[in-house]
C-alpha cells in the first residue's frame, strides 16, 4: 500500500476530504492490530473490487457512518444525481429517455468516485470481477469500453493487476484481449476452470484446460492464469497416483508452471485448514513457491470451528485487522514470493474498507520499494529481423529503488530467480540500452530498450526479463513474449576484402630542355586504382627537403615548379596544379566518392614551364614523387 502522505501531497484537489482520510488513518494507525504486523510491502496493496460490488451498482454499501466517495460522484449525462439507487430513475421518479445509457454513466461516475478513494488510501493496485457496468469482452471503444475503463485507471495512478472472470473456452480469446488493453499481468476467475473439481476426473480435466487458456494468454502478452480458492479446493480430496491430495494440489501438480500461477484466499484456507495461526496457510505459501504470486487478504471470525453436516465451513469475513487470523506468518512466507496483495472483505462496506486499507498498508520494515513492469507483447515478424519496444518501469513503492542491472532469465541454476523456464526463449530477445540502472525515486519511472529477433519461423517466443533491484523478488519479473509468421530473412552472398590498391607506371621524362628558350613541355604517366572503400583520394607529394616541389639537378633547381594533374574516364580535363612547395605536404589529384569499378586507368599528367631567362645547368633534372590513394571510410 502507498503511503497516505505521499499521495496527499500528489492530490492537491483533496482539500478537506484529504484532511478526513489522514486524520481516520493516523488514529487507526496508532491502533494498529498486531495480528497483521507491518503490513504489505508498499506499492504491492490492492484490492478486489467484488467489495465494492453493490456501491458501483447502486450506490449501496458504503456504510452508514461514512460514505467516504459519495461526495465525489459526478451526475449522470442527463444532470441527474447518481449516489442512491433511488435516483437512477431520474428527475422525479421519471425515466429519461433512455435509462440504460443514464444508468450506465452513473454506476461509471460511482466508479471514479471509488477509485479516487482507493487512490487516496494509498491503493496501487486492483482486481477486476464482473461488476455492474464492466465493459463486456468484445466492447473496446466508446465512453464505457476497455479503452476509457483503462484510462480511469491510469487517471489515478491505479493498475489493474488480475481479473475475476469467465474461464469458458469459447470466449477466451475475446476475454484475453481485453485484459491486454487493460495492462493485466494474471487472469482467472475466483475458482477455477470448467468443469470444475467436484469429482476426480473433473480436476483433471479443469487443469488440462488451465493449461490451454493460459498459454494462450502467456503468449499473447498478458500474463498466467491463476487459480483461486475458497474452502471447497480443500475439502475436495481425491486419490491420485496412489495418494490422496486436495484438489487445489492436484491442479497445481497438473498445471505448466509457465502458465497456470497461484492466488491463495488466506481466510477460507485458514477456515479449511482450521488455523487461525496463520501457519497452515504460510506452509502452503511456501510449498507453492514461486507460483503463489498473489493473496486474498481476508480476515474473518470462526476460523476454527469444525464442519457442520448442513454448513461445510463456520468462517465469517470481518474487516481486516479485527478478525482471528494473525497475518505474520503468512506475510513473512509471502515475502520475495508474493507479488500482490488483494484486500477482501465479503459484504463489507467502504467504511470498513477505510479500516482494512488502513490496517494492510505496509509501514516500518514493510516501507519498501517495487517494481511495476506490464507484460509486452512485439508484433509478428520474419524470422532474423529485428525489432524493438520500450518496456516502461515504475517504482510503485514508498522507498527508493536501487536497481543494478537489467537482463534476460538464462541462468541454469535451479530455484534461480533468473532461471531459464522450460519452453522460454531469452536467445530472442536482448536488452538493447535502459535508463534504469541506478536510483528509481518512488512513482518514477525508466525505459529499458528491448530488442526481439526470432530465430525460427511460425513460433511464439516467451521469455521473462529480470531486474535487479532492493526491491521484492516477486516484483522484478516481466514477461516478454513475440511471434514470427513463416516467413524468414535469409541469403546468400560472399565477402570482399578491403581493398586500395595504386599501381603507378615507371619514371616519366620531359626530353631535352632547351636553353634560352620559353617553352611549356609535358608529359604523361599511366597509373592504375582500384578501390573497395566508401572514398578514396589520389594525392602526390614531394618528400624532399631540397627545392621543394621542383626539379632539381644537384645544387640547381628549376625556377618554375612542377605543376600536375589526375585524369580518368570520370574527369577528362581537370586542370594542372603546382606541386606544393613544402616538403610532405600533398596535392589532390582525384577523389572517389565509393567503390571503383573494377580497376580505374588514371593518367597522371606533369608540366614545365621554363623562361627565356632561366638558369639550366647541363645534366638531368628529376625529382622522385610520392603517390598515396587514402581512405577515411574502409
Amino acid at each position: 500500500m502507498k503511503g497516505i502522505s505521499r499521495r496527499t501531497r500528489a492530490c492537491a484537489v483533496m482539500a478537506v476530504t484529504g484532511v478526513t482520510v489522514l486524520a481516520g488513518a493516523g488514529a487507526a494507525q496508532a491502533q494498529r492490530p498486531a495480528s497483521v504486523g507491518d503490513g504489505v510491502p508498499t506499492g504491492q496493496g490492492s484490492v478486489q473490487l467484488f467489495n465494492y460490488g453493490g456501491y458501483i451498482s447502486t450506490g449501496a454499501n458504503t456504510g452508514a457512518a461514512n460514505p467516504i466517495p459519495a461526495s465525489d460522484i459526478a451526475p449522470a449525462a442527463d444532470g441527474t444525481q447518481c449516489v442512491t439507487s433511488q435516483q437512477n430513475a431520474g428527475p422525479g421518479g421519471v425515466p429519461p429517455a433512455d435509462p440504460a445509457d443514464r444508468l450506465l454513466d452513473c454506476r461509471w461516475n460511482r466508479l471514479d468516485a471509488l477509485f479516487k478513494f482507493l487512490s487516496r488510501k494509498g491503493v496501487d493496485s486492483v482486481e477486476l470481477f464482473g461488476h455492474a457496468g464492466l465493459p463486456s469482452n468484445e466492447t473496446i471503444t466508446g465512453d464505457h469500453g476497455w479503452n476509457a475503463y483503462r484510462a480511469l485507471l491510469d487517471k489515478y495512478n491505479l493498475h489493474a493487476a488480475a481479473w475475476h472472470g469467465s474461464m469458458n473456452e469459447g470466449q477466451w480469446d475475446a476475454r484475453v484481449n481485453a485484459a491486454k488493453i487493460i495492462g493485466m499481468d494474471y487472469i482467472g476467475s475466483g475458482g477455477v476452470a470448467d468443469p470444475g473439481i467436484s469429482t476426480y476426473d473433473a480436476t483433471l480435466r479443469s487443469a488440462e484446460a488451465l493449461n490451454r487458456m493460459g498459454k494462450k494468454a502467456v503468449e499473447a502478452g498478458v500474463g498466467p492464469v491463476y487459480i483461486h480458492n475458497h474452502t471447497g479446493e480443500f475439502d475436495s480430496k481425491y486419490v491420485d497416483n496412489g495418494v490422496l491430495k486436495y484438489a487445489y494440489d492436484i491442479l497445481m501438480e497438473r498445471t505448466d508452471p509457465r502458465y497456470v500461477t497461484a492466488e491463495l484466499d488466506v481466510f477460507w484456507s485458514s477456515d479449511a485448514f482450521n488455523d487461525v495461526t496463520g501457519q497452515a496457510s504460510a506452509d502452503f505459501i511456501n510449498k507453492w513457491a514461486p507460483r503463489m504470486k498473489q493473496l486474498h487478504m481476508k480476515d474473518g471470525i470462526n476460523v476454527a470451528g469444525q464442519p457442520s453436516p448442513t454448513n461445510s465451513r463456520s468462517g465469517s469475513p470481518r474487516t481486516f485487522g479485527t478478525g482471528e487470523v494473525d497475518f505474520r506468518p503468512i506475510l513473512a512466507a509471502a515475502k520475495g514470493k508474493v507479488q500482490y496483495y488483494h484486500q477482501e472483505h465479503d459484504g463489507g462496506t467502504i467504511t470498513d474498507a477505510d479500516t482494512s486499507l488502513t490496517n494492510l498498508k505496509g509501514v516500518g520494515t514493510a516501507v519498501v520499494p517495487a517494481i511495476l513492469g506490464l507484460p509486452t507483447d512485439f508484433a509478428a515478424t520474419a524470422a532474423g529481423v529485428q525489432s524493438s519496444k520500450a518496456v516502461t518501469i515504475k517504482n510503485t513503492g514508498d522507498a527508493a529503488a536501487a536497481i543494478t542491472g537489467i537482463g534476460l532469465a538464462t541462468s541454469n541454476t535451479a530455484g534461480a530467480q533468473n532461471q531459464v523456464r522450460e519452453g522460454e526463449r531469452p536467445g530472442d530477445f536482448s536488452i538493447v540500452s535502459t535508463t534504469c540502472v541506478g536510483s528509481l525515486a518512488p512513482n518514477a519511472t525508466c525505459s529499458v530498450q528491448v530488442g526481439f529477433r526470432p530465430t525460427s519461423t511460425g513460433t511464439r517466443s516467451v521469455a521473462r526479463m529480470i531486474v535487479s533491484s532492493n526491491a521484492d523478488n516477486a516484483t522484478e519479473s516481466i514477461l516478454l513474449t513475440g511471434s514470427s509468421n513463416n516467413d524468414a530473412q535469409g541469403g546468400v552472398g560472399g565477402d570482399v576484402p578491403s581493398a586500395l590498391s595504386l599501381t603507378v607506371s615507371g619514371a616519366s621524362s620531359f626530353g631535352t630542355f632547351v636553353p634560352a628558350t620559353a617553352r611549356t613541355y609535358e608529359t604523361a604517366a599511366a597509373a592504375s586504382v582500384v578501390s573497395t572503400a566508401g572514398n578514396a583520394t589520389l594525392s602526390v607529394t614531394d618528400p624532399s627537403t631540397n627545392s621543394p616541389g621542383h626539379l632539381v639537378n644537384g645544387a640547381f633547381a628549376l625556377a618554375q615548379p612542377l605543376q600536375v594533374r589526375g585524369t580518368n574516364a570520370a574527369n577528362p580535363s581537370t586542370t594542372f596544379a603546382p606541386l606544393s612547395e613544402t616538403a610532405g605536404a600533398a596535392t589532390t589529384l582525384l577523389t572517389y566518392s565509393g567503390p571503383t569499378a573494377g580497376a580505374d586507368g588514371v593518367t597522371v599528367g606533369f608540366r614545365q614551364v621554363i623562361g627565356a631567362n632561366d638558369v639550366l645547368r647541363a645534366g638531368n633534372y628529376n625529382k622522385t614523387l610520392t603517390f598515396t590513394l587514402s581512405t577515411t571510410t574502409p
